[in-house]
């Protein structure tokens, strides 16, 4: 399963997953855009169903791991990625955003994995979880308080999740991806008050003088996920073309 799946790296996500074969229940709120992308997936040849829901509401999240249960017998995968944005300060962060972002960023990812992990357990045959974290949540900008605290929020959870059910054979890790292309950004450079020079900014912070494709994120969320992965839990995975290894 995989949440925020219709966009941005969660769409890069499920075509990647889908083409290694995995049967996927992808989530999202956006019914027509939901259906697109599935129909997409299947006329390939893929398999892939959509799932409307809210992942900020707990019954939502519990109906979708049902869904992919009825679906397709079990889960082996759960991808946390839906995300929210708020590029503010924390002296200009409203309480509602701040809200918006635990339910979005972290309360989200909580239940996501709890569940899991009971669907898991019951099914007694171990599986993977993965986590969309940030680099946000080990480096900071000054103006992306509630990211930065949820994000780093996202990785303690991946650790404790992934030391309490190892024995049992469920993994979990979270990827920390660098800036990407997404609706996200778009709409964080639409915002600024020089679009194309905040792009500009942006992309010269990177050695490779770009931004990241979500293709480049969703292959190290396919490892994860994989068997070739298996000694791998509690990791923090770094996908960010060198943005933290450097210096100046």
């Amino acid at each position: 399963m995989i949440t925020g799946a219709t966009s941005g790296l969660g769409l890069a996500t499920l075509d990647a997953m889908t083409r290694e074969g995995a049967s996927i229940i992808a989530v999202g709120r956006d019914l027509e855009r939901g259906n697109r992308a599935v129909q997409a997936i299947n006329e390939r040849g893929g398999r892939a169903v959509f799932h409307q829901g809210d992942v900020t509401v707990e019954g939502d999240i519990r109906d979708m791991i049902d869904r992919c249960r009825s679906e397709y017998g079990r889960i082996d995968i759960m991808h946390n990625n839906a995300a929210y944005l708020v590029s503010a300060a924390i002296h200009e962060t409203t309480n509602d955003q701040w809200s918006a972002s635990l339910a979005t960023n972290l309360t989200s990812v909580f239940w996501g994995t709890k569940y899991a992990v009971l669907a898991m357990r019951e099914q007694g045959e171990g599986g993977s979880i993965i986590n969309t974290a940030s680099v946000a949540g080990f480096t900071a900008t000054g103006d992306t308080a509630c990211y930065v605290a949820t994000k780093s929020g996202v990785l303690g959870l991946t650790r404790d999740t992934a030391i309490a059910y190892a024995a049992e054979g469920i993994r979990c890790n979270a990827v920390c991806p660098g800036d990407f292309e997404s609706p996200m950004l778009e709409h964080f450079f639409e915002t600024a008050t020089n679009p194309a020079a905040a792009r500009d900014a942006m992309e010269k912070l990177y050695p490779t003088n770009r931004i990241l494709a979500p293709a480049d994120v969703a292959a190290a969320i396919v490892f994860l996920a994989s068997n070739d992965a298996r000694g791998m839990t509690g990791t923090s995975m770094v996908v960010d073309d060198g943005l933290t290894a450097k210096t100046y």
